[in-house]
């Protein structure tokens, strides 16, 4: 039995590990010149009027914050220009309901159950699993080719658990979670953009 709780202690941690997104990988021209980075956001996939808003509330917050501060440049948001930008499109959002409760439920005291019987019968190595369904936003991020010449970017995913949470709370989350994304983004720029000054 101690065995078995190990098991899944090590694997609740390593879903923790990887539920974040990736750091991004962007590249700027040598000689990309930029006053005010545009920051345009495609969040029309989104069904959830809440997750846009959030979204919105989240990304308006920290660019007054970043322009309130000392950087390179400084940020706009959905200005629809198209020129010294980054596009962030939303590729696909998921979030959790009670269907998928149910199933991660059922799957996860299923494979719970099988790793107890195989542990009690002393069988050496006990196999079972955990099924714990993730709230996923795709997003695809990508600069405009006046200040980049790289033109194939990765969508990039972000994921928090969202099992036995509700909506909003995966909402608070999720757009969370977004927002430090972009800051990322704009981190990664404003360091190679001050390197290639």
């Amino acid at each position: 039995m101690q065995k078995a709780f190990r098991f899944l202690l090590a694997v609740f941690v390593g879903l923790l590990f990887f539920s974040s997104c990736s750091h991004p990988k962007l590249l700027l021209k040598q000689n990309a010149k930029i006053d005010t980075l545009h920051l345009e956001m495609d969040l029309s996939i989104i069904q959830e009027f809440e997750y846009r808003q959030e979204i919105i509330r989240k990304m308006t917050r920290f660019v007054d914050v970043y322009n309130s501060e000392t950087h390179p440049f400084k940020l706009a948001l959905n200005s629809g220009i198209k020129t010294t930008s980054c596009q962030v499109r939303v590729a696909r959002v998921k979030f959790i309901r009670s269907k998928q409760n149910i199933i991660g439920t059922a799957v996860t005291v299923a494979g719970l159950g099988t790793a107890a019987a195989l542990t009690f019968t002393g069988f050496a190595v006990p196999f079972g699993w955990v099924y714990i369904p993730s709230a996923r936003t795709s997003i695809t991020p990508t600069l405009s080719n006046d200040i980049t010449d790289v033109e194939n970017f990765q969508r990039v995913g972000i994921s928090s658990i969202g099992m036995y949470r509700k909506l909003d709370k995966q909402i608070d989350i999720q757009s969370t979670k977004f927002v430090k994304y972009m800051i990322s983004v704009v981190q990664t720029i404003e360091e190679k953009y001050k390197k290639g000054q």
